[in-house]
């Protein structure tokens, strides 16, 4: 039976020994072995792990890629069914095909099981069918969700993103209570994202419980616009190939934009391609329109006298600094 560390934040059964870092596990004083029977030890217990495992990231392994570079965290919000999973799926998809995101192309994934587990469904089958991901639940593993890309232009530059794939439960609870004990995850990626895609149902919309769902949208977006600051926030019209009423499109829309917000576009996408492949476009263009708004927000680096003879630490620069 496999052992278990008693420190929180590591998983040596998944990355090995993350706190003390020591290559056999049995001289770590955090780790506890499991059944100690002889049949059942292993043969060998050193080994050395990659310090992920092509899951989806929990918030311990964040610590990992944070080290080395500063991520841009998407926060994907939106009620239960609202096609938040979907959307994901269908960027990935689209990426595994070569499709770019601005000038960025797909570059690598620290989570490609996590991908490849929703984006699955949304391939073709020997009947030629497909399926839409299942909902994504409140017991999904370790929570949050968090699913990384990795992207880069054809100067080298290079981007990475962690997009939140959470239950829509956790937004209904916030959306009504930003105190509630199921709410803690939507606030986590309220406060520590760095933009934000709010999705609207547009089949839930053009039915008989559209009233129902506007609350739940503009709601969600109050939540959200609370010191959302500078933050980029679009919306997402999902499943657009259902049409909706342009009353009941107008009244959403006008609704958040009784607030200023800084940054605010909306995007109608589907898994379906759309006239033109409008829809699939548009899923990448939100990527790509996000990373140039927080492009924009960064400060410029000041300029550095490059030569003084005087410094002996700017002396060493070259003329062009």
């Amino acid at each position: 039976m496999a052992g278990k560390c008693s420190h929180p934040s590591c998983f040596p059964n998944d990355t090995g020994c993350n706190v003390e870092g020591c290559s056999n596990l049995s001289e770590c004083k955090y780790y506890e072995k499991g059944d100690t029977s002889e049949e059942n030890q292993p043969a060998e217990e050193e080994f050395y792990r990659i310090p992920w495992t092509g899951n989806t990231l929990g918030l311990s392994d964040l610590n990992f890629l944070t080290a080395s570079t500063k991520p841009i965290l998407v926060g994907i919000a939106g009620v239960a069914s609202a096609g938040k999973t979907t959307f994901l799926a269908s960027l990935y998809c689209l990426l595994r095909h070569g499709k770019k995101i601005g000038g960025y192309s797909f570059s690598g994934s620290l989570t490609l099981n996590g991908w490849e587990n929703i984006a699955w469904y949304l391939s073709w089958k020997n009947n030629g069918n497909i399926q839409f991901p299942p909902h994504t639940t409140n017991n999904s593993g370790r929570v949050p969700g968090l699913l990384h890309l990795a992207l880069k232009n054809k100067n080298g530059e290079k981007k990475d993103l962690i997009f939140t794939d959470a239950p829509g439960e956790w937004f209904d609870h916030w959306r009504n209570n930003v105190n509630s004990e199921n709410a803690k995850g939507a606030k986590w990626i309220h406060d520590n994202c760095d933009a934000f895609l709010l999705f609207a149902d547009c089949d839930m919309l053009a039915g008989s419980k559209r009233g129902q769902a506007k609350l739940q949208i503009n709601s969600v977006a109050d939540r959200l616009f609370e010191r959302i600051g500078d933050r980029p926030f679009g919306l997402v019209w999902s499943k657009s190939d259902v049409a909706i009423s342009d009353i009941t499109k107008e009244q959403i829309l006008s609704h958040i934009k009784e607030n200023l917000l800084t940054h605010f576009i909306e995007f109608a996408t589907s898994v379906n391609e759309g006239e033109g492949g409008v829809f699939h476009q548009n899923i990448c263009e939100s990527m790509n329109w996000i990373i140039e708004k927080l492009d924009s927000n960064m400060n410029i680096i000041p300029k550095i006298s490059s030569f003084k003879q005087e410094d002996m630490f700017l002396s060493k620069r070259s003329v062009n600094g």
